[in-house]
């Protein structure tokens, strides 16, 4: 199969989706509105798409203004198309403000030619996978790896995920009342694990410890992408 035929059958899929979704959708407004279903399908249509259009426009305001911030009035790096349009989709259907400033970031960074970051597509697929405590955690963990008070050595046991999302340290043994891991950290962790960006600590006999991570040189690089200027956020919590 040509890579011609290859494309129209990719959009083709996708457009049945999206005509299906919009079906769905329709048909339920239709039902709960008491309107015909021509035109429950037009106002789900126009939402859709303002929706998507004012998203898109607030994406690239916050992204020009950071690099306006570094004394950039333009892009001073041309970015792929399969990089940049699949990374403006992304951030064009995110709800969240605060995830939706990372990906402005991450734009910025990726317009930007001074900052030396890998313009990968995965970076895309795991951020779209990550919920705002995700990405706190991932922070928090990354600023004390950096920080030389917190640093962890080879027999360091790793972060204890009872201290998060507040602070990122290892285990008080002497510590009166140790915090037992929230179950939302949990699941963020676990998610995180899960995209390889953090990875279960062990013990100095090789024994894998489930309370303890540590970043992975994959988180390292992604919060590098998500971080003003490129660089890894310093500073400990």
């Amino acid at each position: 199969m040509s890579e011609e035929a290859k494309a129209v059958q990719e959009v083709a899929k996708t457009t049945n989706t999206a005509i299906h979704a919009a079906e769905k959708m329709g048909k339920f407004i239709a039902t709960i509105a008491g309107v015909p279903m021509a035109t429950a399908l037009g106002i789900v249509d126009d939402k859709l798409r303002y929706i998507r259009w004012e998203r898109q426009l607030k994406l690239i305001d916050k992204a020009n203004a950071k690099l306006a911030q570094r004394g950039l009035y333009r892009p001073t790096r041309a970015l792929p198309l399969q990089f940049a349009m699949p990374l403006v989709e992304a951030a064009a259907l995110e709800e969240d403000d605060y995830l939706q400033d990372l990906w402005a970031t991450v734009l910025a960074n990726a317009a930007d030619e001074t900052v030396e970051i890998q313009l990968r597509r995965a970076f895309i697929s795991i951020l779209e996978d990550m919920t705002s405590l995700d990405v706190q955690i991932l922070k928090v963990i990354g600023a004390a790896s950096q920080n030389s008070l917190y640093g962890l050595s080879a027999l360091d046991r790793g972060f204890y995920l009872g201290y998060l999302p507040e602070r990122a340290a290892g285990l008080d043994d002497f510590q009166k009342e140790i915090p037992a891991p929230k179950k939302e950290v949990r699941i963020a962790v676990g998610n995180l694990q899960r995209l390889n960006v953090l990875s279960t600590s062990q013990t100095v006999d090789g024994v894998s410890d489930s309370n303890h991570v540590r970043i992975t040189a994959l988180g390292e690089e992604l919060l590098r992408m998500c971080s003003s200027h490129g660089e890894a956020e310093h500073g400990g919590s």
